[in-house]
């Protein structure tokens, strides 16, 4: 959509606007989905890179890693682990922006959070995945 802000994406910039620290707020969304994807290493550095905001310049390499994984071909990710995977990477970049470090990514980065959980609790139907998501959210995205 040129020139407009999709429905999804103005909830979820209204739920990461709402945030006193973005990047933690992020990592517990993805560690509220990890109590039931999973924790893989990739994983465990963007949680750890959460809570550790002297760690944020180093955000691009974690983001790259998960990145990486994500691609790999010969061991593709199931659709729900992509969706988990790309929460992760989300981490990563509001981590590298609010460390300052050039380039930026997309300046939105945040708003996705909301709208890319609520996608995985429903591929997922899963109450408690559900439930724990939307806890960690503060709420669902007002128009997902």
């Amino acid at each position: 959509m040129s020139g407009s802000v999709s429905r999804s994406s103005a909830g979820g910039r209204s739920l990461c606007e709402r945030q006193p620290d973005p990047v933690e707020w992020a990592g517990r969304v993805v560690g509220a989905a990890a109590l039931t994807m999973g924790r893989p290493p990739e994983i465990e550095a963007a949680l750890a890179l959460a809570e550790q905001p002297d760690h944020w310049p180093q955000a691009r390499l974690v983001f790259d890693r998960l990145r990486r994984r994500s691609l790999e071909e010969d061991k593709p990710l199931a659709s729900e682990e992509e969706l988990f995977f790309r929460l992760a990477e989300l981490v990563a970049k509001l981590a590298h922006n609010s460390s300052g470090q050039r380039p930026p990514f997309d300046h939105d980065s945040g708003w996705r959070v909301g709208p890319l959980a609520y996608r995985l609790a429903v591929e997922m139907a899963d109450s408690s995945l559900c439930d724990r998501l939307a806890v960690a959210l503060g709420g669902w995205p007002d128009e997902v």
